[in-house]
């Protein structure tokens, strides 16, 4: 049984286990125009298994919820094959990946009331993705640890589970009781809201209630909804840095004297591939700058995106974006180096010259934007929990990332 593998319906290359009983897999392109991503480039006619596993590991859940979800599919943990033939037709990206006869099944929405939408929450340490194994239309995949469903989301802002390969347009992040984070929720919602006020590129999002818990609800990037009384979306390509890389998710974290991933690398990609190269290198610096301004050590290889746009790509919107700094169980050390120093108690004006050298920017100009960017975060921070007391979602962790920003700002 081979697998193939569709962008906008149609097929553009095959998935087919080396052998029968192994878990090893190879793709190949049958016909397209364009690549699925920048590590795997047309002109080959197949690629070996250590070539392709990358881009297609990064497909599916990571950690528990993966080893949750085979064990719920009667699967081996590393048989991704398996888990991609389960889970293909809605993942990251445009690409679904399925056998082909289930091309034919009508994609559909099963609409939830409150109640519904409240057990799925409910039921998401137990489902995670919101996935009930036993219900066969429901097949998606998503990248992560964390437990979320994935969603539509109608014109009449109703949530509803996407079946047989409908687009998912949603994802909805809920705090669970007995969490080691608390108020991860309003945590990442203030933190991303912040970044769009800041000027930063940033998928939309919003702090509900559902199941009784905040939950954060974000829209996808990779998503597009279409005109017209259905509410229906278009899937839009994307990869993230491990996969444009060429690089396993398990190898998101740069480690001391690494080249792969880092900042320079994503450089020379943007410098490659980019449709506008200076200002994706801008906002990238921009944003790693961010990220360290309101703690966030976990901007890895995974949270960066590059979105597939006519013959190139640009960088993605910022997403996944947490202040970990307030929550003492986490490692401190950053994913992606500034210059050559993961550690950010460590890092200096030489560092941030180097991050800006990795980047190709002008050392004097970025240390302009340094300026303007530490003084503006602090000021939209100030106003945004100020309207968190008024408008009350405030959280104690909001007091704490402010307290992060002030002490970081200074440094900058």
């Amino acid at each position: 049984m081979s697998l193939g593998v569709y962008w906008d319906g149609a097929e553009v290359g095959q998935l087919e286990r080396v052998e029968e009983s192994s878990r090893e897999y190879a793709f190949q392109y049958s016909s397209t125009p364009r690549p699925i991503s920048l590590s795997l480039p047309l002109g080959r006619e197949r690629f070996t298994p250590a070539e392709s596993r990358p881009f297609f590991e990064a497909l599916l859940p990571e950690g528990a919820v993966r080893e949750q979800i085979a064990s719920q599919l009667k699967l081996a943990t590393g048989d991704s094959y398996g888990l991609l033939a389960e889970l293909g037709r809605d993942c990251a990206g445009a690409l679904q990946v399925m056998e082909t006869k289930r091309m034919s099944e009508p994609p559909s929405v099963q609409w939830l009331d409150d109640h519904e939408l409240d057990v799925t929450i409910e039921e998401l340490p137990r489902h995670p993705l919101g996935i009930n194994v036993e219900d066969k239309r429901l097949r998606l995949s998503l990248a992560g640890v964390q437990r979320k469903a994935v969603l539509v989301r109608g014109g009449d802002r109703r949530f509803g589970r996407p079946l047989a390969g409908m687009p998912s347009s949603h994802i909805l992040k809920p705090e669970l009781p007995g969490g080691d984070y608390p108020g991860i929720a309003t945590n990442e919602y203030f933190c991303m809201l912040l970044a769009t006020r800041c000027n930063l590129s940033c998928a939309p999002v919003e702090l509900i209630t559902a199941g009784g818990h905040p939950c954060l609800v974000v829209e996808r990037f990779d998503r597009e909804r279409i005109k017209g009384p259905d509410h229906t979306y278009h899937r839009v390509h994307q990869e993230d840095l491990c996969q444009a890389l060429g690089l396993t998710p398990d190898f998101k974290y740069q480690q001391e004297g690494w080249s792969l991933p880092s900042y320079r690398a994503l450089g020379d990609l943007l410098d490659r591939y980019s449709l506008s190269p200076g200002l994706d290198r801008l906002s990238c610096a921009q944003a790693a700058l961010f990220h360290f301004l309101i703690g966030n050590a976990d901007a890895h290889a995974k949270n960066i995106s590059l979105l597939h746009v006519g013959d190139g790509v640009q960088l993605a919107p910022l997403y996944d974006v947490v202040s970990t700094a307030i929550y003492p169980a986490l490692s401190t050390e950053l994913a992606l180096s500034i210059g050559d120093e993961l550690d950010p108690d460590a890092i200096t004006t030489i560092h941030w010259h180097d991050l800006a050298e990795d980047l190709g920017l002008n050392r004097s100009a970025f240390r302009h934007t340094r300026a303007q960017l530490a003084d503006l975060v602090q000021v939209e921070a100030h106003s945004l929990r100020t309207e968190a007391l008024a408008e009350g979602w405030h959280h104690p962790c909001i007091d704490a990332i402010a307290d992060v920003i002030a002490t970081r700002a200074a440094r900058v």
